[in-house]
C-alpha cells in the first residue's frame, strides 16, 4: 500500500476528535465536524489505518491502543514510535534507503525521488514533512541525511 500524501496535522487532528468523542465515533459524524468531504477523510482514515492508529468497521472509527496512546502520552513518545512503523512503510523504507546510500541529499532530490515514486510535488512534500516529524530523516549543514 502507497501511504496517502495526507498532512501529520490532519491525522493528528483526526485522532483527537475521535479521542473527544469517547474513542469511537460515526465516520459520518466526524465528516461533519472536520468540514471536510469523504473523499479527503478517507484519505486520512487510510493514513491512520495504515499507521495502526485507527481501525474502521461498519461505518465506524475507533482509536487503537495506539491510536490513544498518540493523543494521551507526549508528542515525542509518538514520534518515536511513529519513527519505527514509518522506517517499515512506503514510500519511507525507499526515501531511507535513497538518503543512506547517497549518504546526504539537497531537499530537492529528496522531493523528486518521491516524485520519482508517483507522488506530485504537494503529496511529496507531505510525505517529506511525515519523514521529518517522525525524525526519519534531518537537515545536517543544507542537506537531509538519516539520523545516526
Amino acid at each position: 500500500m502507497r501511504f496517502p500524501p495526507v498532512g501529520v496535522d490532519q491525522v493528528l487532528g483526526l485522532l483527537k476528535i475521535i479521542h473527544n468523542l469517547g474513542g469511537r465515533a460515526d465516520a459520518m459524524y466526524v465528516n461533519d465536524a472536520v468540514d471536510a468531504d469523504m473523499g479527503d477523510l478517507s484519505h486520512v482514515v487510510d493514513a491512520t489505518e495504515a499507521l495502526g492508529l485507527v481501525k474502521a468497521q461498519g461505518g465506524d472509527l475507533e482509536l487503537t491502543a495506539e491510536g490513544r496512546l498518540a493523543v494521551e502520552r507526549p508528542v515525542r513518545e509518538f514520534q518515536k514510535r511513529l519513527r519505527d512503523k514509518l522506517g517499515s512503510l512506503e514510500p519511507f523504507a525507499s526515501l531511507l534507503k535513497f538518503i543512506t546510500e547517497a549518504g546526504r541529499v539537497e531537499f530537492e532530490e529528496a522531493l523528486k525521488f518521491i516524485q520519482s515514486l508517483g507522488y506530485d510535488a504537494d503529496s511529496a512534500k507531505k510525505i517529506i514533512d511525515w519523514a521529518v516529524f517522525a525524525q526519519l530523516v534531518e537537515i545536517d549543514d543544507g542537506n537531509w541525511v538519516v539520523p545516526a
